[in-house]
């Protein structure tokens, strides 16, 4: 198909999908040639950690490896499907690397971000180039795998396997859309075997292993575990410490808290319960045992005990929920906390003055008071959280009025205001695995407080950016920081530009700038925030800037009617916000015409926006001072504003910058004007670039070159100190 039937001009030669730096089109015929490519997305290399776990002596087997490496065989993509806990990712590892040792590849393993919104697709040119050996693992579970993600996902796959490289895919169940020859259901490892491997080889803890050790003379586990001493009464003493459905990870936590056992407690424990002359002391033994199981365990047979078996268990629990969110405060604040269970108006208070004091319920049920009258859980670690966890599991009927109450002492100046961050960490965790989750609500309840601070928005973005860490709460966080940045609450975009300013953005980045861009919308505290985001991005390194300019640059060209385009751009090339990025951009483009059109186009753009002409104006008398004081190129600077000038009609910042503002006559810019007026412009009726910005405005630019010129001397010259009243802001040339 020729040029001209497809619609292009036959005056306009294209080349697209090259990466050349250098095309030659039609023999003789060279010129120019801009050649932009998207960021690709951000990739990491697996650590070895992980891919330790995945490979002997430290694997537990699963048949989903193998499953995934049959998939891979077919087009070099598998997609791995499962619940949180089923070792979907450590799966996935051992899958890459045996299909890739196979090949005779030597594996080079990496995480890719799945750095796209539910309603996105990643473009080709972002995921990365085809490189044989390479295994890449892509963590879908914090986004919705639609049937285009899945088509385009399994497209780069097949380029890959044609280079002898490789894609697995972690999704939820239910969530791969693609072809169903290329899923593998996870199946759980066993947790003894987990647990039993990490105690060996992680902990060289062999003792500490072979109390999980399933005894060789029970033939009914036999086969799971082998080896270890017979006659040692300790072998397999907890070998019934973990049910099939606990995770991986969970496996390797108890594993942890029972490391740091001591093996003379069991020894000891299992010498009582040898002595066959005395009950009460085999009783005594029986009992240390079920106290170290209880230990590992974090208190659950207690806890069942004291929150479902006491007959006062209203004030009881509310003892110790209170306790275990305010680990390590007064102990009066716990006991105030805890009257404040239910509203104000219930008459309470005679309720907690009956029977046991308020210290000896918190002793009753698992609090230790310190000497300086805190409540801590020495005594029994890690019971704090196991209490909450507990708590919400059993008492579904509660869980409304416990949210409400965490809310009501958490707000500004209430009884646990100064316990915000460590309630909100422990919501987090509770939210991580519980039914009804209450970390996201009770979030929305703080930031929607009449009353709240600075501080307190800090936080919110804090426990935000911890949430998008856990894979179980990554998603319903990309989702609410979408949200919030697109209403008008100021206090909701704050927290959204202070998340993305920070580590979420560097994880995220793509899915960071469309949060941003939403928050640009509007000029207020929020916006502030957003944009020292993006000139921080942009001044990490090379890779940062041609990010940003790239994105603001599509900013600027498909929301053209839209602020955030304007503001991010004035952002980048304000000198006294960072004049490093500044300079950066100057030079680039002084050997580059894709960065000098992008300064063109951004000041054109800005220019036509009266919303941020204030803003406008501002950055141009920061350019004037920074040329003034050598930090910029004279001739570049005011070359890039002259053929910004000529590109339009200045009605606007630009107009009040060349002709005159009664509160704002000083030798910066009046060197500035004089500089302008002489700068002979570009003729861009014969410029070579085809895309050339001030090609679009037609004739008027051309016409109105050499007669603004003469003008804008004139004027300059002969009056070279414009007084109040001789020009103004709405000042044509």
């Amino acid at each position: 198909m020729s040029q001209e039937s497809a619609g292009v001009p036959s005056s306009v030669q294209l080349a697209s999908q090259n990466q050349a730096p250098f095309v030659q089109i039609a023999g003789s015929n060279s010129g120019h040639i801009s050649i932009t490519r998207r960021p690709k997305l951000p990739t990491s290399r697996v650590p070895e950690g992980d891919r330790a776990a995945a490979n002997q002596p430290l694997w537990a087997y699963t048949p989903t490896p193998q499953q995934a490496v049959n998939a891979l065989g077919l087009s070099g993509i598998a997609a791995i499907t499962g619940e949180h806990g089923t070792g979907r990712r450590i799966s996935a590892i051992r899958a890459l690397e045996t299909h890739l040792a196979a090949l005779g590849k030597v594996p080079q393993l990496f995480d890719v971000a799945a750095d796209w919104d539910d309603d996105e697709v990643p473009d080709r040119e972002v995921l990365p180039d085809p490189v044989p050996g390479h295994g890449y693992l892509i963590d879908g579970t914090s986004r919705t795998l639609s049937g285009a993600v899945a088509v385009c996902l399994t497209s780069w796959a097949e380029e890959l396997h044609a280079v002898g490289a490789c894609l697995v895919i972690m999704a939820n169940p239910g969530e791969w859309r693609g072809d169903s020859r290329y899923q593998v259901t996870a199946a759980r490892p066993n947790p003894i075997q987990v647990a039993w491997n990490y105690l060996t080889e992680r902990r060289s803890r062999p003792v500490h292993a072979q109390w999980l050790q399933v005894d060789p003379n029970r033939t009914a586990n036999r086969g799971i575990l082998r080896g270890g001493a017979a006659h040692d009464p300790s072998v397999g003493i907890f070998s019934d410490l973990m049910p099939p459905s606990v995770s991986p990870s969970n496996a390797i936590a108890i594993a942890d808290r029972l490391a740091a056992v001591d093996p003379e407690r069991v020894t000891s424990a299992l010498d009582k319960l040898s002595d066959r002359h005395a009950l009460v002391i085999r009783q005594q033994g029986q009992q240390e045992l079920s106290n170290i199981r209880e230990e590992v365990l974090l208190w659950t047979d207690f806890l069942e005990r004291t929150l479902t078996e006491s007959g006062t268990r209203g004030q009881d629990r509310v003892m110790l929920l209170s306790a275990a969110y305010l680990e390590g405060a007064p102990l009066e604040i716990c006991i105030k906390a805890a009257s404040e269970f239910h509203s104000r108006d219930e008459p309470i208070a005679r309720r907690y003055r009956e029977g046991r004091s308020p210290r000896r319920r918190m002793r009753d049920v698992g609090v230790d008071v310190t000497r300086e009258d805190k409540a801590a859980f020495e005594s029994r670690p890690g019971l704090a959280l196991s209490a909450i966890r507990m708590d919400w599991h059993h008492w579904a009927d509660e869980r409304a009025e416990t949210r409400k109450w965490l809310e009501r002492i958490t707000s500004s100046g209430s009884t646990a205001e100064a316990w915000a961050k460590q309630i909100g960490e422990r919501l987090l965790e509770l939210s991580r695995t519980a039914v009804d989750p209450p970390f996201f609500p009770v979030l929305d309840s703080w930031i929607s407080s009449a009353t709240i601070d600075d501080n307190r928005i800090r936080l919110i973005a804090q426990l935000l950016t911890q949430a998008a860490q856990k894979d179980e709460l990554a998603r319903e966080t990309h989702k609410k920081l979408l949200d919030w940045a697109t209403k008008k609450n100021v206090n909701q975009r704050q927290v959204v530009a202070q998340v993305c300013g920070g580590s979420y953005g560097i994880r995220w980045p793509h899915t960071a700038l469309v949060r941003l861009r939403h928050i640009l919308a509007f000029d207020d505290a929020a916006t502030k925030i957003a944009s020292d985001a993006l000139v921080s991005y942009a001044g990490k390194n090379g890779d940062g800037l041609l990010r940003i300019v790239e994105t603001v640059d599509s900013w600027l060209d498909r929301y053209r009617s839209h602020s955030a385009g304007p503001r991010a751009f004035l952002a980048l090339v304000d000198p006294s916000r960072s004049i490093g990025v500044l300079t950066t951009l100057v030079g680039l483009a002084e050997t580059s015409p894709s960065f000098r059109d992008f300064l063109i186009t951004g000041w054109t753009v800005t220019l036509e926006q009266a919303d941020v002409r204030e803003q406008a104006y501002g950055v141009l008398l920061a350019w004037a001072q920074a040329v003034h004081e050598r930090k910029l190129s004279q001739e570049f600077a005011f070359g890039i504003l002259t053929e910004v000038r000529n590109a339009h009609t200045p009605v606007d910042a630009m107009s009040r910058f060349l002709y005159g503002s009664p509160d704002r006559e000083d030798p910066a810019l009046i060197g500035a004007r004089l500089a302008l007026a002489n700068l002979r412009a570009c003729n861009h009726a014969s410029c070579p670039q085809i895309d050339c910005p001030l090609k679009h405005s037609g004739a008027n630019a051309s016409s109105t070159t050499e007669s603004g010129t003469e003008e804008a001397r004139q004027r300059t010259v002969s009056e070279p100190g414009l007084q109040s009243g001789e020009g103004d802001g709405d000042s044509g040339l």
